[in-house]
């Protein structure tokens, strides 16, 4: 009696086409799930001043802010505390990309006392909704 069936080279091939189909689905999924984790946004404190003006009853700030991640901000807001009060910064709406820098500049209405520490925070929002906060203590010059 003669036994019909699938000859085993061609079984093994079949095998072997479907092994690799499967690998491939599964490095392009792991591939685009890893892209995703790996994005991320993040600004860096470059520079922050602030220094007492007109006899110390104005503040001069300069903050220098780099986008170290890899996604764009497309809405910066900048804060200082002073004395217990916030001050929000000028609000930037500019989209900044990877790599570059956005610089503030301005007077408060406000003292700060030569030596004090004062708090310097960032929040920041990009294209796809995600934010970064980040602060960075300077003592006023």
């Amino acid at each position: 009696m003669k036994r019909r069936g699938v000859h085993s080279a061609y079984a093994i091939s079949l095998l072997v086409i479907i092994a690799v189909g499967m690998s491939g689905i599964v490095y392009n999924y792991m591939n685009t799930s890893n892209s995703i984790l790996s994005s991320n946004a993040e600004y860096t404190i470059n520079t922050a001043t602030l220094s007492g003006i007109q006899s110390g009853i104005l503040t001069w700030y300069d903050i220098v802010l780099q986008n170290t991640g890899n996604k764009p901000f497309i809405q910066t807001t900048i804060s200082v505390d002073i004395n217990g009060v916030t001050y929000d910064l000028s609000q930037n709406t500019t989209s900044i990309g990877p790599s570059q820098t956005l610089e503030q500049k301005g007077i408060l209405n406000v003292a700060v006392v030569y030596g004090n520490s004062y708090a310097v925070r960032v929040s920041a929002t990009t294209s796809d909704g995600s934010t970064f906060v980040t602060s960075r203590q300077i003592n006023a010059g």
